[in-house]
């Protein structure tokens, strides 16, 4: 029964991407298509997947600030591999579950606690959304001029709604919700504990903040050698101002792999600041395949290794329940 459910969840997501990239093609002119796409620039794609690799090592470093609290020492190299682990799973099993399972696996497997593992894998995905939503923030003045008014009210929605939920958050830090509440209960005395330690180390939040902040950057100037490399025209302040919301988008676990949802966010942002549809498909296209590409040739090293073998396993096991 389980199995047929992930088969039909499986079977929906690819539908909804299928359909969504085949209304935004129906809407589009093919022979504009096809310009775009025989005069795509080799050399562009090797900056971009240059800028692809920076983010992965980016990312790396981040993991490897999570995880080395409480005197665990794990190395740059075996951060990466496990980072490449994760991206790789995400890509081979299209969904982002099974780059969760593979980090948490691999991370126990150097010994860390399954505990500490899941605290430190949910707060890396929360990070990359916390770097999303201050870059945001930060250019949330410029997005007012060129957004509808609903979309704007929604921005400012998201960001309140994150804001309290980090100030609810906060709240398990006062002492009488310690005392009654969290040491109540082991393991997540045990979680807390992590989670103080990181939040009492304001250079360590400092660093990972930082980190964040420079992953989703290389991503963006990936993003704008492609889109600058099919000739279109559009303000640098704007794309950038529309590059979060597109991201944050793009990043819901809905659809197959994140095709389709991808395109339809790309087709929408980049429409804000006057690029033509044609254009914006063809660079969320290019994009996906260079994401794809940059983590096949990075984590070939770690698709070869036992310790992925392990998480495979573990990943194909917890799959089949």
């Amino acid at each position: 029964m389980t199995q047929m459910l992930k088969q039909k969840a499986f079977l929906i997501k690819a539908l909804i991407s299928l359909a969504i990239i085949a209304v935004l093609v129906m809407r589009m002119d093919i022979t504009t298509i096809k310009d775009l796409v025989g005069h795509i620039h080799v050399e562009y794609w090797l900056v971009a997947l240059f800028l692809m690799f920076v983010q992965i090592l980016a990312l790396a470093l981040r993991w490897s600030l999570l995880i080395n609290v409480h005197g665990h020492k794990m190395d740059y190299s075996d951060s990466l591999r496990i980072t490449l682990a994760s991206l790789l799973a995400n890509y081979l099993f299209i969904t982002s579950i099974g780059g969760i399972i593979v980090r948490v696996a691999l991370a126990i497997q150097h010994g860390i606690s399954w505990v500490q593992s899941i605290a430190a894998t949910t707060l890396d995905r929360l990070m990359t959304l916390a770097a999303l939503l201050i870059l945001t923030v930060v250019f949330l003045p410029i997005l007012f001029g060129i957004v509808e008014k609903e979309i704007f009210q929604s921005t400012l929605a998201a960001i309140f709604t994150f804001v309290l939920a980090f100030s609810v958050f906060s709240l398990l830090f006062l002492k009488n919700v310690r005392r009654h509440l969290i040491f109540s209960h082991r393991k997540i005395a045990v979680g807390y504990k992590y989670l103080r330690s990181i939040g009492r180390n304001h250079n360590l939040i400092a660093q990972i903040t930082a980190t964040s902040l420079f992953a989703q950057t290389a991503y963006f100037a990936a993003v704008y050698v492609v889109t600058v490399s099919t000739g279109v025209d559009f303000p640098l302040l704007y794309f950038m101002a529309v590059l979060p919301m597109i991201t944050i988008v793009a990043s819901l676990p809905v659809g197959y792999g994140g095709w389709g949802i991808r395109e339809g966010a790309f087709v929408y942002g980049l429409g804000l600041i006057n690029v033509p549809i044609e254009t914006a498909f063809v660079v969320s296209i290019q994009i996906g395949l260079i994401s794809m590409i940059a983590v096949l040739i990075a984590g070939i090293p770690a698709l070869m290794s036992g310790h992925m073998q392990f998480a495979l396993k573990n990943l194909k096991a917890s799959r089949a329940r």
